[in-house]
């Protein structure tokens, strides 16, 4: 989910860079069209465009660590006193970075801020 909510702020940051030059290239990606994004936006629109393109970058980040990274699961053999026994599990490692169900949803909700960023970027160059 984290991965696909990432496709759509990076289809919006397309549609972005398409207002401000229509000639520009949008199939890159996001990083990519971010960098092109912040260095042709200013004095189109009177918004502060720092914060919301801070958070785009900081969701993009996220997003690589959670493809890019490889997946490391701990696990420990737990005997039981009538014989026989069973793997447990002890942790998951993103690259080097605990991992549980609490860290995936918070970086779905970063997707989904970094999405509705862009959109209101979009809705100011649009308006």
């Amino acid at each position: 989910m984290v991965m696909v909510q990432a496709a759509e702020t990076e289809a919006v940051l397309g549609i972005i860079l398409s207002r401000l030059d229509p000639t520009a290239r949008r199939d890159r990606p996001s990083g990519q069209l971010l960098q092109i994004i912040r260095s042709t936006i200013d004095g189109h629109c009177d918004t502060e465009w720092p914060p919301a393109l801070d958070v785009i970058e900081q969701a993009i980040k996220r997003r690589n660590r959670a493809v890019h990274d490889s997946p490391a699961i701990g696990r420990t053999w737990r005997a039981y006193a009538s014989g026989g026994g069973e793997w447990a599990h002890v942790t998951t490692m993103l690259g080097d970075e605990e991992s549980d169900v609490s860290t995936l949803l918070k970086d779905l909700a970063l997707q989904q801020e970094a999405t509705a960023a862009a959109v209101e970027v979009l809705h100011c160059l649009t308006v």
